[in-house]
């Protein structure tokens, strides 16, 4: 069924009394073990994890954490074999989390590792025979890895690298047609990966390029429309690609932290709410049940490391600041909650059609239509679930929903 989103501010019910929110809003989500500026970090089977980086104390790390959503709780893992480091790179495909490059206080490193959450084991693979960098791209599309950019004790660089997962071999990629450059941001779509912005000697760049994994040729993409950026953080979800924070075209603090999302379909970036406060430079990010997750960085305003993470939901086919200025009210009300009968009952000021939910682990559970004023729930273990709220097609809103 084509979703469409509905011009509506919805109302939440958590634990048996409403909320009004904001369709889109940042909220606090707990706070980080410590704080960091270059974390690593990804999302595996419903969990975060964060890994090396700078912390605090200007240290470079080897400590590893994984986090749970649900209870909010972060874990202490084994740290990393690969050694303390930081300004490295990360990225998953197929369930597996790929990470390497990046400085300790001796070298750069020209190594990638895999590491496997159903084992919780690293497994160090081909290093690259490019030049050992910090600062790079690292995107996973259609079987293969892909690096390139950063730089080196000798400046920035332009090359790109390609890693075949099956064989575990390097190849050469045609350079990026563009400038040296060094932290630019970077995600994959589909079989697509798209790299740019950056900085490469005084220059903070705003071009943007893809490289189509069908034709094996670089594409130069439409320039980004907001300031040029540089050591943000950035992700993929649901079709779109997505760029948060960093710093402006002066290598300094911009005045929000900006989120936007890229369409490759037609070439354009949307501008979403801001996380709080300034933006901040090095900052991690990884994406559970369309819901991103934003930690550590470092703040240039005030020289500190903050340690509060922050969420936000990504509705899955996005929406901008000027629609979600435009939404209307819909209220709508599901009881008991928390629930351990067979049926969930609902009040609305809409006809609804049917219920998306998905577990806590981003599972999608299934679609239940509804009857009169209830759906039927009884297939559903304990635990947190999300439901998601459909009319004619249209999402109407969301809320969570606690299983007994």
């Amino acid at each position: 069924m084509k979703r469409n989103i509905i011009r509506t501010t919805f109302f939440s019910l958590i634990l048996g009394f409403s909320t009004t929110l904001s369709a889109q809003s940042w909220i606090t989500a707990g706070t980080i073990p410590s704080g960091r500026h270059h974390p690593v970090t990804f999302a595996l089977n419903g969990y975060g994890y964060m890994l090396t980086g700078t912390n605090s104390f200007g240290a470079l790390t080897d400590d590893f954490y994984r986090y749970d959503p649900v209870t909010d709780v972060w874990a202490t893992l084994p740290d990393f074999p690969g050694g303390a480091r930081s300004f490295s790179i990360g990225t998953t495909y197929e369930g597996l989390a790929y990470m390497g490059f990046g400085v300790s206080n001796t070298q750069y490193f020209d190594d990638l590792w895999v590491f496997d959450p159903q084992t919780g084991q690293w497994t160090e693979l081909a290093s690259c025979p490019g030049n050992a960098r910090r600062h790079p791209s690292l995107m996973a599309a259609d079987g293969k890895i892909y690096m390139g950019l950063g730089n080196d004790n000798s400046g920035d660089l332009k090359d790109f690298w390609v890693y075949d997962i099956q064989t575990d071999t390097w190849s050469q990629l045609p350079d990026i047609p563009a400038s040296s450059r060094h932290h630019p941001f970077q995600f994959a779509i589909g079989k697509d990966v798209f790299s740019g912005m950056g900085h490469g000697g005084n220059v903070i760049y705003d071009d943007w390029y893809k490289w189509d994994t069908l034709t094996n040729n670089w594409a130069t993409m439409a320039n980004f429309p907001g300031e040029a950026r540089v050591a943000g953080t950035q992700f993929s979800n649901q079709g779109f690609g997505y760029v948060l924070s960093g710093d402006g075209d002066n290598h300094s603090f911009m005045n929000t932290g900006e989120m936007w999302r890229y369409n490759p379909a037609n070439d354009t970036w949307t501008q979403l709410p801001s996380h709080p406060g300034r933006s901040l430079w090095a900052p991690g990010s990884f994406v559970i049940s369309d819901t991103i997750y934003f930690m550590g960085g470092f703040n240039r305003q005030f020289s500190s490391y903050p340690t509060t993470m922050y969420k936000f939901h990504l509705n899955p086919l996005g929406i901008g600041n000027e629609e979600q200025q435009a939404l209307e009210t819909f209220s709508f009300d599901f009881y008991p909650n928390p629930n351990s009968g067979t049926y969930l009952e609902y009040k609305s000021n809409m006809e609804i059609d049917e219920v998306e939910i998905i577990d806590a682990q981003g599972k999608f559970m299934g679609t239940y239509p509804t009857n009169g004023s209830r759906i039927d729930i009884s297939n559903l273990a304990a635990g947190f679930y999300q439901l998601r709220i459909y009319r004619k097609g249209e999402i109407l809103g969301q809320q969570k929903l606690i299983r007994k």
